[in-house]
């Protein structure tokens, strides 16, 4: 499955009810080549109107660290959500909706192949890494072999990171982003010299 045939499936999607109240279906932006996928929880209120992942204020407060740390979406990563359709007043999704749509992230992540996944709040984490907590998990690694019972071909590695918005409310939480978010670089080429 190519990368565009993939996002155009996602975007005329008409598995889950969730469409119908959405815009359309948000699969994702970035360099699809890149060896570092984000991935959040569900496109928010900007997500929808813009088509595009995080690009609301907590999303230009994490493009804004990840550009201080050298990182630019076009080239660097790619990011996307579990869930590609905005849920009515962003509440969280529902198992079926969950069940629905991640089995896309999943084939985003098989046809990516990323090295490294970062995982955008409790909610993604919890979903990629079942039984952790992610206050003791935050800016630790996970090396994953499935993900919602799926078996994948490879073993990417998971790094557990607050989501963006925890820092519009607490300007504190921002630091602790950016050092867990600094060690991308080191960790992308120690896992290019080990997988290679």
């Amino acid at each position: 499955m190519s990368q565009p045939d993939l996002e155009t499936r996602i975007r005329t999607c008409r598995q889950c009810p969730l469409v119908e109240t959405c815009r359309m279906p948000v699969p994702g932006q970035g360099n699809f080549s890149a060896s570092i996928l984000f991935v959040g929880e569900a496109p928010g209120k900007q997500e929808d109107e813009q088509n595009a992942p995080f690009v609301g204020r907590s999303g230009q407060l994490l493009t804004s660290i990840l550009e201080e740390l050298g990182y630019l979406r076009e080239r660097d990563y790619y990011i996307t959500n579990i869930v590609k359709c905005r849920p009515p007043n962003n509440r969280d999704p529902n198992g079926e909706e969950i069940a629905i749509c991640s089995a896309y992230l999943v084939e985003q992540i098989e046809t990516m192949r990323p090295s490294v996944i970062v995982t955008l709040g409790r909610f993604s984490f919890q979903f990629l890494v079942p039984g952790r907590g992610m206050t003791e998990s935050r800016g630790r690694c996970f090396r994953i072999h499935a993900v919602a019972g799926r078996s994948l071909s490879f073993a990417p590695v998971v790094l557990a990171c607050y989501h963006p918005a925890v820092a519009l409310y607490d300007p504190k939480k921002r630091g602790i982003i950016t050092d867990d978010l600094s060690i991308l670089p080191s960790l992308v080429q120690q896992l290019s010299v080990s997988d290679s």
